[in-house]
């Protein structure tokens, strides 16, 4: 893929990566003068032309970068980048503004849900699945809970990995069609082991969190999502959208991966898993996300409290005490120091979603290649919690 230098096509993105915009809630990037002293304050790794971003440049080179990645620092743009194309039989480069399919980090806004109505006192974290949701078997109705869907250990659903598909799912059209028909056929399965005694990622789980919302609000998960978590942290460009409206709006990026040798568009073997998905299925731009940690962070989604009770340490994920399940956000220790987030990822579909308690950083990283935001958001993390 050829590599596109934002800085080198609009003002905008220029004055973004010399770190002198702002994260305007609901709209673009926008300049506001000289950074001064918070930018003179900021490690030379991290800002235009240093480590960082002379990484990210080769792996462009190397064509094994395509994406767009985003450092702010107190909600002021430290580094914006965009390298390769969003669509490559139309020759459609990649943007500050282009919208990624953003994969598990989906789940972020379905739990934020789920933690909106429990402050409300809809739902309780310890209660069974059969006080929300009817039409499962006894077994999982009468064990499940909303604390054990949360944090994967529910033992339900299908393997995250290449899931079966549920019989006539390849009519599903429409994302209620999706949403319903999957329900359907989660309703029916058992139970993979007893609910809390160990830790597997289930896609499926995120599924019926969702269904929970849109039992209790009476509204569709979909417009719940895009009044109570989009609206308020001011993502004026993050929805869900359609297989057909992946494919031919220009705003965006398709899915590659090297299955046939070369960059193969793999939209349509990647819808399935993700489209109309809660547990996968949003699309934003790498600003929204941004928006989106910063309105997680200062309580604009829920209270303080339940803002500490969202991204707190709840399973160890990692033998060394480094990575631990949340409550949506997942917790991560390097160098010592904390961040929160979520990564996702399908065929042709990279992504990553970090933010740093108490340093003021966020860090997100967008890719349209399979697997490449793995080792860049790895790098930002490695040198974000290197700084003073």
């Amino acid at each position: 893929m050829t590599t596109n230098d934002t800085t080198a096509t609009s003002r905008r993105t220029v004055l973004a990566a010399l770190g002198v915009g702002t994260l305007a809630a609901g709209g673009a990037l926008t300049a506001t003068g000289s950074a001064g002293a918070t930018s003179a304050r900021l490690p030379a790794a991290l800002r235009p032309g240093g480590e960082f971003d002379r990484y990210l440049a080769q792996l462009a080179r190397d064509d094994a970068f395509s994406g767009t990645v985003l450092l702010t620092h107190d909600d002021r743009t430290v580094l914006s980048r965009s390298h390769g194309l969003a669509d490559l039989a139309r020759g459609i480069p990649n943007g500050p503004d282009t919208l990624f399919a953003l994969g598990s980090i989906t789940k972020l806004f379905t739990a934020t849900a789920i933690h909106q109505l429990a402050e409300r006192g809809a739902l309780s974290y310890g209660k069974p699945l059969k006080n929300y949701l009817p039409g499962f078997r006894p077994e999982v109705a009468e064990s499940v809970t909303v604390h054990q869907l949360l944090t994967h250990t529910s033992g339900l659903g299908r393997p995250s990995i290449n899931p079966p598909r549920p019989p006539g799912s390849e009519q599903w059209k429409t994302l209620d069609e999706i949403f319903t028909g999957t329900l359907d056929f989660i309703r029916g399965l058992p139970l993979n082991f007893t609910p809390g005694s160990r830790n597997a990622y289930s896609n499926d789980g995120y599924f019926v969190l969702a269904a929970i919302v849109a039992e209790l609000t009476g509204q569709r998960y979909f417009d719940y999502v895009r009044e109570h978590v989009y609206r308020p942290a001011g993502m004026s460009t993050a929805g869900f959208f359609t297989a057909a409206q992946w494919r031919e709006d220009r705003r965006i990026a398709h899915p590659y991966d090297k299955s046939g040798g070369g960059w193969t568009d793999v939209i349509d073997m990647s819808d399935g898993a993700i489209i109309g998905s809660p547990a996968g299925g949003a699309f934003a731009s790498a600003a929204d996300l941004a928006r989106f940690a910063s309105a997680f962070q200062r309580n604009r989604l829920h209270s303080a409290a339940y803002t500490h009770l969202a991204a707190s340490p709840k399973w160890p994920l990692a033998a060394d005490n480094s990575f631990f399940e949340g409550y949506g956000p997942t917790t991560q220790y390097t160098n010592g120091r904390l961040s929160n987030g979520h990564n996702g990822g399908a065929r042709g579909v990279s992504t990553n979603l970090d933010w740093f308690p108490g340093s003021g950083w966020t860090a997100v990283v967008l890719t349209n290649h399979e697997a490449a935001a793995v080792g860049v958001a790895h790098k930002a993390r490695e040198l974000i919690t290197a700084a003073p």
